[in-house]
């Protein structure tokens, strides 16, 4: 099974010294979750395609990379569409300053949550995992 592989930002808004993070809302799905796309080709870096991704699906390019976290997560899809495949999705984390959020068309909703509801959003244990592990690297490397 052919494996495609994507790359999106935990990104974090810092308000009051706590972080809010991005999550947007899937418009065919409903599903609340961080930006993220496929790379456009083989060579583009997980931080290129998450870069491109951020500023296509939420209009926000200033951001700051925040070093030393990286987490993936791997799942089956299966879509009339697209196939049958395997997906491998990096996470980055970032900052910025930006709260203005214009969305994609294939998102129907967008936010910045405080951890806990935005994990209260997100319907995949898996990325609930990874927003808390961005969440705890962001706090112990921050201030």
């Amino acid at each position: 099974m052919k494996t495609r592989t994507a790359a999106g930002f935990i990104l974090a808004r810092i308000v009051d010294d706590e972080p809010l993070y991005l999550l947007l809302r899937g418009a065919t799905s409903g599903d609340w979750l961080p930006p993220k796309g496929h790379a456009d080709n083989e060579t583009d870096t997980v931080e290129e395609t998450a870069r491109r991704e951020t500023a296509e699906e939420a209009g926000i390019n200033e951001l700051e990379v925040v070093p030393g976290f990286e987490r993936s997560i791997e799942y089956e899809v299966n879509t009339a569409r697209r196939g049958n495949y395997h997906k491998k999705v990096t996470y980055l984390l970032a900052t910025t300053g930006a709260d203005q959020v214009t969305c994609s068309d294939e998102h129907s909703d967008a936010g910045w949550f405080a951890i806990d509801e935005a994990l209260a959003r997100i319907g995949f244990e898996q990325m609930r995992e990874v927003l808390r592990a961005a969440d705890a690297h962001l706090r112990k490397h921050s201030g």
